[in-house]
């Protein structure tokens, strides 16, 4: 997802390890595991294109928004970058989402103008949807339980559910008024199946059923903490970032915070994602890093992106569940390599 404003363990295992210990048997000593590290970057051809929200499609491609010159690309498993403008111009594409079922299409929100939009995995043509609410500005967007696609409006305050009619090119829009000020930004589809969102500028949790209520907003514990990332965890939680408080979070179903993490050298801590090893995985923008966070014992450690102030923010696990993410400025996507295959 994007942003409103927006020690590690392993290397001490590998310094206690130095050269290895004596074979004694047939089996041979295992190789160290290699820190976490970017091993690839993939320039975007157009210059200056702001890329910020990205997914993984149905067809195993990764799919990203270019938000200032109005395209949608695709890096292909094969690491080639395909780009097409959307229909609309200065539309400012921005979150993006893939959807499940028979609808196996890309979407995306169109931020300047409004709209929200959709793109079969094959390319072109793209299909539009106007909001009712011309001052809205659809933000990021997420594939709730009832499959049906749920955005954030920070510019009205709003909740929308995108619902698409069978065998029709309409959709139907609902709106869902949040506290004056919220300013919701990401969203995730909790465990329970409810839309849970971060509210920046009331500094809640949100949280919405499919049915559209109730609707229930949770402080969070830390004054002025601007929650920005959010997702669901493993172990059926939701974790969200706190960017002002330099936190994470986590938030059991019913509400409750049961913890709060430092992440002690952070600077803007933005997005979340959790990797397949369990531990948590954060961009830090402003700082130039990813971060991560153990899931057992609580350590935080930092690595650098070659790119010099290359802004990384939004994430997405590809189709080898390695982390690829966006670096906003430095107009590159990247792969990290956070566990051998």
């Amino acid at each position: 997802m994007v942003r409103f404003f927006f020690a590690f363990s392993t290397v001490l295992v590998l310094a206690a390890c130095g050269k290895g210990t004596p074979i004694t048997s047939s089996t041979p000593t295992p190789p160290p595991t290699p820190p976490p590290t970017i091993t690839a970057q993939y320039p975007i051809p157009t210059k200056s294109s702001r890329p910020l929200g990205i997914t993984l499609g149905s067809d195993g491609n990764l799919w990203f928004t270019e938000n200032a010159k109005s395209k949608i690309g695709q890096l292909s498993r094969t690491g080639t970058i395909s780009e097409d403008v959307t229909p609309t111009r200065n539309a400012g594409p921005l979150g993006i989402a893939s959807g499940s079922g028979p609808n196996l299409n890309v979407w995306f929100t169109e931020n300047n103008v409004a709209k929200v939009g959709q793109i079969t995995t094959a390319g072109p043509p793209y299909v539009e949807y106007t909001l009712p609410d011309p001052t809205a500005r659809p933000f990021a967007l997420t594939l709730g339980s009832d499959g049906n696609m749920w955005l954030t409006d920070p510019a009205t305050d709003s909740i929308w559910q995108v619902k698409s009619i069978k065998k029709s090119p309409f959709v139907v829009f609902t709106q869902f008024h949040l506290s004056a000020n919220a300013r919701p930004g990401a969203i995730t589809n909790g465990p329970d199946g409810a839309l849970w969102f971060t509210e920046a500028g009331t500094n809640r949790i949100g949280r919405l059923p499919v049915s559209g209520s109730p609707l229930t907003e949770y402080a969070l514990k830390t004054k002025h903490a601007v929650p920005t990332g959010i997702i669901t965890g493993s172990d059926n939680a939701l974790w969200f970032v706190e960017q002002q408080a330099q936190k994470i979070g986590r938030m059991s179903v019913n509400g409750i915070i049961t913890a709060e993490y430092d992440l002690n050298g952070a600077k803007t801590p933005d997005q979340i994602l959790q990797g397949v090893d369990g531990n948590f995985y954060f961009t830090d923008t402003s700082g130039n890093k990813i971060g991560q966070l153990q899931f057992r014992t609580h350590h935080v450690a930092y690595f650098s992106i070659p790119t010099a102030n290359s802004g990384p923010t939004a994430m997405t696990l590809g189709l080898d569940s390695q982390i690829y993410l966006l670096e906003t400025t430095g107009n590159k996507i990247a792969q990290f390599r956070y566990f051998n295959v």
